[in-house]
């Protein structure tokens, strides 16, 4: 179990927090982060919310989103006693706490690989999102949970749990999604929101996305190519990509699909796997991290550079190891 006790301390003791969610933001960093905005709030301290990127629009009718601030540069940082990470397994994707600010850092995550690198580690990768680490904190700090706040902690544990049918779903994620329900959540209200809020721009990034399919390994690996071009053509950003991997990730016998999305700098590489292969072992390999059968990584490589070598690696871990999750 992580340090909860050491979490509300440093929270109690301090006049101001801030809290930071990791580059390109999903529903679990989100969810968690805004929840834990409201609960400081409730408290009376002083919160100030930061992430690298702007919120993406389909999570844009969550609580309190607008008080996530765009900041890339260190001067725009307004630092209190205390510094939160949410989300992150590492300090790569949480960049202005790379410099180790003053004052006590806090990590508060669920990945398998993290680094543990806060001064104060809460980290239980036994949980299906830190949406259920950050409902287990504010319980313990005995924060009256609003439906706001409820339906920031719903979105954060239903998306990391892919509207729970990923598996790394569990009988307490789903308990805890039930509590939330029974708390005023309105489950069609997110999923709608979530899964049914799309532009039709990435319709058709999909359609081209979907167009660039490959598949290697007798069929056990298969991949998206998206790039820089497709994005332009379609009027689209990186986060209309989310989801997408999960696509190659359906077709029966597929054991592994990844996502290779051009970014400004190189490439960004997601990783499902259906459990036979721990993709976070294979992300770590370069670079990144994540869980056993969620990952990703950054690499500086050119696209076709990318597939080939993160493909290769693949060929060489399956070589290695029996399957039979029936897919």
């Amino acid at each position: 179990m992580g340090h909860y006790d050491d979490v509300i301390n440093a929270f109690e003791g301090a006049p101001g927090v801030t809290l930071f969610i990791h580059k390109s933001p999903d529903g679990d960093a989100l969810g968690s982060a805004l929840a834990l905005y409201m609960a400081l709030e409730a408290m009376e301290k002083e919160v100030n919310l930061y992430c690298w990127d702007d919120v993406p629009y389909f999570y844009r009718f969550l609580p309190k989103w607008e008080k996530v601030v765009r900041v890339r540069k260190q001067e725009d940082v307004l630092f209190h006693a205390v510094a939160v990470g949410v989300d992150s397994s590492d300090l790569g994707r949480l960049p202005f706490l790379e410099g180790r600010p003053p004052g006590l850092v806090v990590n508060i995550d669920h990945h398998t690989t993290n680094t543990h690198w806060g001064d104060i580690n809460l980290v239980e990768p036994q949980a299906s999102a830190t949406g259920e680490i950050m409902l287990r904190l504010l319980e313990k700090w005995r924060v009256p949970l609003t439906v706001e706040m409820a339906t920031c902690l719903y979105t954060a544990i239903f998306t990391d749990t892919g509207g729970y049918r990923f598996a790394n779903t569990t009988a307490l994620s789903l308990l805890y999604g039930s509590r939330l329900v029974e708390m005023g959540v309105s489950p069609y209200y997110v999923a709608s929101n979530v899964y049914e809020s799309y532009t039709v721009g990435r319709m058709r990034l999909l359609g081209l996305a979907l167009n660039t399919l490959q598949m290697a390994c007798d069929g056990k690996v298969a991949w998206l190519v998206v790039t820089q071009a497709m994005m332009r053509e379609t009027g689209t950003g990186p986060e209309d990509t989310e989801e997408f991997v999960n696509f190659p990730k359906s077709i029966k016998g597929v054991e592994v699909a990844i996502l290779f999305r051009e970014t400004d700098t190189g490439v960004k590489v997601s990783f499902r796997s259906k459990g036979g292969v721990d993709v976070a072992g294979v992300a770590s390999r370069l670079g990144g991290g994540g869980h056993r059968a969620a990952a990703g990584c950054d690499l500086s490589w050119t696209i076709s550079e990318a597939v080939e070598r993160v493909v290769s690696l693949l060929e060489e871990t399956l070589t290695c190891l029996p399957f039979s999750t029936g897919s």
